[in-house]
């Protein structure tokens, strides 16, 4: 199948309607033949950023066109500007497939907004929205919508993409988040929860076999190593860790470098230590030890692919080992996954909660 691709745009201008918008969308759906192109829309997508990451964060939504066409409306915000003042411009990405040359075209309107207007992006948004189709709201700078009693952007959105890993404070925007959740009725998604994905399928699968269910319930000690901008991570896979096993919270305290946390289970004590280090991977240990057994998965780099080793140690003796791919890591992968999502995901919403009462005790 012949498929090739065109972007158009016309220049930034000042202020326009929802009608002028929507005529001029139109008028670049139009192939020099004169032939109209459809619209390719899925869902709609807007995206909160600042003018410093539009360029990174406009490759990243082209780079998912083709996968996940959309109404992408991409809103630059300025608060801090004492003027008010308002730039539009418009874009379309097309795609002809087959020999006829029809063509199907997701478009882009980028809304630039500075002054008092951008503390109610929700009036320049919602009358851009193609209607009957979910709305995905991403703000991928590692901010939250301010939105008093979940109105404003938060009440225009289905889903609310957000980027814990993005933040320069990690816990408090987890307890953001995490009071989003319970003041809101908002399904909400975390980019760094979707990358923990195949970290939770893995440490299921070394559970998997009879013969080590029973080892669950003996677990005493978790270690969770991460690096640089992976505290966020550390605390989620923590948070549904014990969760999932049914552990109760009992302390927790800040060392030199790190946490530990105690839990009580149901045959014992158990604790798990966060620990920082060099690596350039955000996640990258995860060791638990039983009172027989010591389960640990820890990330390698081979020919620039992210791999993860899963061995299972009885003393000294390796008694199992497995390498998978771990797969990308990419902003565009990630918010891809998220796209695939409308309702809300219980599993993260009691991580999360979980990992506010853990940061409650330090």
């Amino acid at each position: 199948m012949l498929v090739m691709e065109e972007l158009r745009s016309v220049p930034v201008e000042g202020a326009m309607s929802a009608g002028q918008i929507e005529r001029e969308l139109a008028r670049l759906r139009v192939n020099e033949d004169g032939i109209v192109g459809a619209r390719a829309s899925v869902l709609n997508l807007i995206v909160v950023t600042s003018e410093e990451r539009a360029p990174r964060v406009t490759q990243t939504i082209c780079e998912l066109s083709g996968r996940y066409p959309s109404r992408v409306i991409l809103v630059i915000s300025d608060p801090d500007e004492e003027e008010a003042n308002l730039e539009v411009g418009l874009s379309a990405f097309c795609r002809a497939r087959g020999g006829g040359g029809r063509q199907v075209c997701a478009e882009q309107i980028m809304v630039h907004v500075e002054g008092p207007p951008a503390d109610h992006l929700e009036s320049l948004a919602d009358p851009l929205l193609i209607p009957d189709l979910p709305v995905f709201l991403w703000y991928p700078n590692g901010e939250l919508p301010h939105s008093p009693e979940c109105g404003g952007m938060a009440a225009v959105a289905d889903r609310l993409i957000l980027d814990s890993g993005a933040t320069p404070n990690c816990e408090a925007f987890l307890r953001s988040a995490a009071n989003l959740l319970e003041d809101c009725v908002l399904a909400v998604g975390d980019l760094q929860w979707t990358a923990l994905s195949p970290w939770r399928s893995l440490v299921a699968d070394l559970f998997a076999s009879p013969e080590r269910a029973g080892a669950l319930a003996k677990i005493r000690h978790a270690e969770v190593v991460h690096g640089s901008g992976g505290e966020c991570q550390a605390l989620l896979i923590t948070g549904w860790l014990s969760n999932a096993l049914g552990w109760r919270l009992e302390s927790a305290k800040r060392m030199e470098r790190g946490c530990l946390f105690r839990f009580a289970s149901s045959s014992g004590e158990a604790t798990v230590e966060l620990a920082p280090n060099a690596s350039a991977a955000s996640l990258h240990r995860v060791r638990l030890v039983s009172e027989n057994l010591a389960f640990q998965i820890q990330v390698s780099r081979h020919n620039e692919h992210t791999d993860a080793r899963s061995t299972v140690m009885r003393g000294d003796k390796r008694i199992s080992e497995r390498t998978v791919h771990l797969g990308s890591s990419d902003v565009g992968v990630l918010l891809g996954e998220e796209l695939k999502l409308l309702g809300r995901d219980e599993t993260y919403e009691s991580s999360l909660e979980r990992v506010v009462k853990m940061l409650d005790l330090l």
